[in-house]
């Protein structure tokens, strides 16, 4: 079941089962846990029952028994063959330069032959100022109506196997068309499929309406002995899938004829829409994750399947022809499934530029998902928000509760930073991946780095490179103000080692310690030299030493990307006590543009910047301000996105070393080794390489 954790002024209200309570006791106390949450989730069909899978193609409801057809552009591939007619027809009584094209006759496809005619006829005199008689109409509509009945056309991919598979499951198969029940059995019989059928209703049975009616649909479910809702409506129109929905059947939009997947998806009559009717297919395993070929109706759900495989280390090759996500989502998870798990429970923190999520997933025989938000995030009106090429949150939403189902997992999403939805939704699926990738993903096999070649003199400039391996970098930058040299060597060989040369009113004496602390976390030794030639000016110093110190770090990290391959994102959370128990979290991306954020859970940024960021002296004399440009420089010289979330106040000074502590970790996680990343450069969309 999918649940949201709402806001009520400074309280939130928490899914009540173990699961979540275990997680947020702490942050929860003495606070309101027990009132209902509010279902997002709609009542579609495919939801509630087991799903029936069709040659691999359609997805019904188990309970369906029966499937009505439309049969222009479902069934048959009609559009050409009408696009070709009626503009030869056109030309012949009004003149060559009497068109139309194709999309008007796509708006006008699922009308019955009369009035597909008497449209064109109103389009020529709005257009062309020509007036048809009613004899021209009369002998249109004639000799349009023999060559249809002539043509032999061809049957829509993927509609024989359907036909093939459903007739041995069995369930009862009609066609329901606005045409004339002799002219559709004729045109059944010459394109080769009409024994596939129980029975065939025209536009001339019983003086019935016409689409959109629902009354020829109604008059099939009668004659088969099925009950509406037990049957599946197929439609490729606006105005069918309206008569398919009235009728109270499941229904079912195909791009393949009148209407384009995008207004039926967005249409009140569908209850699902597919492009085509081309067989579904996902492949995964761990490999090169550069090897992907990804397609689904919605490019931005595709972008955040993608997501998903890249973090967990896989190649991937996904068609899905349709828009049940809910069932994409689990047949994703079923499959992740099946890989051989490493650990329970799986912690993240997911990041892209100014959108950021953390996540939790563990494997449960009672999967959920709850998700939450932080104070300062308005949940409801985030899951509202179009994104990219989705309306709203729903078909995201829905997909990950289908992963949740199929992985068999419980699962908690904590949105953490808003700003552009398109990244707080990849934030949150980069932590679902890297979640996913600690619970699933074989683990590295440990390298012998001291094999990769130190070059020497690699670049002179600005920044000097004066030796680079996949262990050591040794970096210096001079300006007219001072002068910084950083040596980093992750084989620590080389001893710690500061020096500041600054004016006596410069205090930095508490440098070293939180330098030292950050390179301890991260696994590797680190000396720093400056020299304040002209100028002594703390910010600078702090800037400037992060500066260089990021541009030695990303000097190893893109050999080592290139030679073994790299995470290229880690974060401070690596366990659920992780998650529940650490006040300041932070993350750090190689695959996003350089930038840093701090994130307050609760109170505003305003006061988190007063208190904590800007005007505190902190770490034996060091100013706040001083720390913060630090971060600057190390995201301007790595080429990395810095997020840093505060879950609890705390006082500056123990913050700020928390901080540096946790930024160690995140970047251990940046280095650690991923073979199946071997070769992908780091730096800004790097996922799309």
């Amino acid at each position: 079941m999918l649940r949201y954790a709402h806001q009520i002024g400074k309280q939130y209200k928490i899914c009540p089962e173990q699961f979540v309570s275990e997680m947020t006791r702490q942050e929860q106390t003495g606070k309101n846990v027990s009132q209902p949450l509010k279902n997002r989730d709609s009542e579609r069909k495919e939801l509630k029952l087991t799903v029936m899978i069709i040659a691999e193609r359609l997805y019904l409801p188990e309970d369906t028994e029966a499937i009505l057809w439309d049969m222009d552009g479902v069934l048959l591939d009609t559009l050409g063959l009408d696009l070709t007619i009626c503009n030869q027809l056109l030309r012949q009584y009004f003149g060559e330069h009497v068109t139309l094209s194709k999309a008007f006759i796509r708006s006008i496809f699922a009308y019955h032959p009369p009035e597909f005619w008497r449209r064109i006829f109103e389009f020529v005199n709005n257009e062309y100022d020509i007036s048809g008689t009613e004899s021209d109409f009369d002998q249109i509509l004639e000799t349009y109506n023999q060559a249809r009945n002539e043509f032999v056309f061809e049957v829509n991919p993927g509609i024989r196997e359907i036909l093939e598979s459903a007739g041995k499951i069995p369930l009862r198969l009609a066609v329901v068309s606005n045409n004339p029940t002799e002219d559709i059995k004729k045109i059944l019989s010459q394109s080769g499929i009409p024994d596939y059928f129980d029975l065939v209703i025209g536009n001339d049975v019983r003086d019935l309406k016409k689409k959109p009616a629902p009354d020829t649909y109604l008059l099939a479910t009668e004659m088969l002995g099925v009950k509406p809702e037990r049957c599946a409506v197929i439609e490729d129109s606006l105005v069918g899938a309206e008569a398919g929905h009235r009728a109270g059947c499941l229904t079912i939009g195909v791009a393949t004829g009148g209407d384009d997947f995008e207004p039926l998806e967005e249409s009140q009559w569908t209850d699902q829409v597919c492009s085509s009717f081309h067989p579904n297919r996902l492949h995964l395993q761990f490999g090169k994750v550069t090897n992907k070929t990804i397609f689904t109706p919605n490019e931005f759900v595709s972008h955040t399947i993608e997501h998903i495989a890249w973090r967990m280390g896989c190649e991937i090759d996904l068609y899905w022809n349709n828009n049940d996500w809910h069932l994409l989502g689990k047949t994703i998870g079923t499959r992740i499934k099946k890989f051989e798990h490493q650990q329970d429970a799986g912690v993240a923190l997911g990041m892209i530029d100014d959108g950021s999520a953390e996540v939790v997933i563990e494997r449960s025989d009672e999967p959920d998902l709850v998700i939450d938000s932080v104070k300062n995030v308005d949940l409801d009106w985030f899951l509202s928000l179009r994104c990219e090429q989705v309306c709203s949150g729903e078909p995201l939403t829905k997909l990950i509760q289908g992963l949740s189902q199929g992985l068999g997992a419980k699962m908690y999403i904590r949105v953490c930073s808003l700003e552009d939805p398109h990244h707080t939704y990849e934030g949150i699926f980069r932590s679902i991946g890297i979640a996913l990738n600690q619970i699933y993903t074989p683990k590295a096999i440990s390298q012998d780095l001291s094999q990769c070649k130190l070059e020497k003199n690699v670049s002179q400039g600005d920044i000097s490179v004066n030796a680079r391996s996949c262990e050591f970098a040794e970096v210096a930058r001079k300006t007219a103000e001072s002068s910084v040299s950083v040596v980093a060597d992750f084989s620590r060989q080389v001893p710690g080692k500061y020096h500041f040369q600054v004016s006596p009113a410069v205090n930095v004496s508490g440098l070293p310690t939180l330098l030292d602390m950050f390179a301890r976390e991260a696994g590797f030794t680190l000396q720093v030299d400056f020299d304040a030639t002209v100028l002594s000016s703390s910010h600078v110093l702090l800037e400037d030493t992060g500066l260089v110190l990021g541009r030695a770090l990303k000097e190893i990290l893109v050999l080592r990307m290139e030679e073994y391959g790299v995470n290229a994102a880690g974060s401070s959370l690596a366990t659920v006590d992780d998650f529940r128990n650490q006040p300041i979290r932070t993350g750090i991306s190689v695959e996003g543009r350089k930038f840093g954020k701090i994130v307050p859970f609760k109170g505003s940024f305003d006061d988190v910047r007063q208190r904590f960021i800007i005007g505190q002296n902190v770490c034996n004399g060091l100013f706040s301000e001083d720390l913060d440009d630090f971060l600057d420089g190390l995201s301007g010289g790595l080429g990395c996105s810095i997020m840093i979330h505060i879950k609890e106040q705390m006082e500056p000074d123990e913050g700020w070393q928390m901080i540096f502590k946790n930024m160690g970790k995140a970047l251990k996680g940046v280095f650690a080794l991923n073979p199946y990343r071997k070769g992908v450069p780091p730096g800004v969309k790097a996922t799309l390489s």
